[in-house]
């Protein structure tokens, strides 16, 4: 790719794209593989913060799915990931290195990715690390490609500057949307915390974050918390069903007020996704509902749902986390009793899972 009549680099422009339009990435990667002489171009992610992420130019689709199947971030299975870590290596890392490294493999599994798919040879370089994340730039070859040579390997290394730029202004255009989002939640006037791909708090509503100083949530290293590890559990259970690739319906999770109510209801919404993202804008969100008075829940469960006193006063127990057994304690009744008013709770309310009673519970308080 020859230099513009001003003397201006078409591949700073090309890279340049990609972080304004990640779409363009593809392209990118495909020019890169064309004129170091290679199959493939590829860039990808490992690290919490980066998982499912691994976008490779002309190749079988395929190869995503089979390598999700393997701990492809493993060093003693990954002789691309081995070869990173040997002492002093360079800053370009090849197929010398990739000789050593293969000598210490415990499995054949990442061996028989890269022969099934013609992909022994290449180069590769980190253009982000640390703690949550490494993001890698690589050209990935065939036999008949051959191994690198030191023109393609310089070649690559000056490619590699122009990605790294790339990646650092993308990953800043997507940090902005937690403040973004953040604002946008402000003015509907909710607390509100948003999430990475990791799962830890990246931005936060001013509502959100007053709730931290006044209640049991807390945030540490990152993560939401309660001072109860039950309730940090739950929470970090549905933190992870809702970042995971693909999401999964996550569990609202409900914090008991000191009467036993529902004081405070979390719920979590993983956000649409997005072709081409690199890992660091908003993933998924924590909304919290803080709770009422149990006895307005209960008057509204009763009018809404035709509850009788004691049934919206089991739900209510129910959805702030308290076990079936404390709850028919508390009402002085057997468990085959309380097993009969749950049937008719989910009956009237048309649910057929705890999960939803509490969510029909929490959403009593917005």
């Amino acid at each position: 790719m020859a230099s513009y009549a001003d003397g201006s680099d078409p591949w700073a422009d090309l890279f340049l794209s990609a972080a304004l339009e990640p779409h363009l990435w593809d392209a990118a990667l495909r020019a890169m593989a064309q004129a170091t002489g290679s199959c493939h171009g590829q860039l990808i992610g490992f690290g919490p913060g980066a998982a499912a992420f691994n976008w490779i130019s002309d190749v079988a689709p395929d190869i995503i799915e089979k390598s999700s199947m393997i701990d492809g971030a493993a060093p003693d299975l990954n002789f691309r990931v081995a070869a990173d870590r040997l002492p002093a290596r360079p800053a370009i890392v090849h197929e010398a290195h990739y000789d050593v490294a293969r000598q210490a493999l415990r499995a054949d599994d990442y061996l028989d990715l890269c022969s099934d798919y013609d992909i022994f040879h290449g180069c590769q370089t980190r253009l982000v690390a640390d703690d949550n994340v490494m993001i890698g730039f690589a050209l990935l070859r065939s036999e008949a490609d051959g191994r690198t040579s030191v023109e393609q390997r310089d070649l690559f290394a000056k490619l590699a500057g122009h990605a790294r730029h790339a990646v650092r202004l993308q990953r800043a255009i997507e940090q902005q949307g937690f403040g973004l989002l953040a604002g946008t939640f402000e003015t509907m006037d909710r607390a509100c915390w948003l999430l990475d791909a990791t799962g830890r708090v990246g931005g936060m509503t001013p509502r959100a974050d007053a709730l931290l100083s006044t209640s049991r949530l807390r945030v540490g290293d990152g993560w939401l918390q309660s001072d109860r590890g039950d309730e940090t559990r739950a929470i970090l259970r549905s933190i992870r069903a809702v970042v995971d690739v693909p999401a999964r319906e996550a569990d609202p999770v409900a914090l008991a007020d000191a009467d036993g109510g529902v004081g405070i209801m979390l719920e979590f919404f993983p956000l649409p996704s997005r072709p081409w993202a690199l890992p660091f804008a908003p993933h998924a969100m924590i909304v919290a509902r803080v709770g009422a008075p149990t006895e307005r829940h209960v008057r509204l469960l009763m009018r809404t749902f035709r509850l009788t006193p004691a049934e919206a006063d089991i739900a209510i127990h129910l959805a702030a986390g308290m076990s079936r057994a404390d709850i028919a304690q508390r009402r002085g009744v057997s468990a085959e009793t309380l097993k009969a008013q749950l049937r008719s709770i989910y009956d009237k309310t048309g649910c057929n899972r705890e999960s939803q009673l509490v969510r029909i519970v929490g959403m009593m308080s917005s």
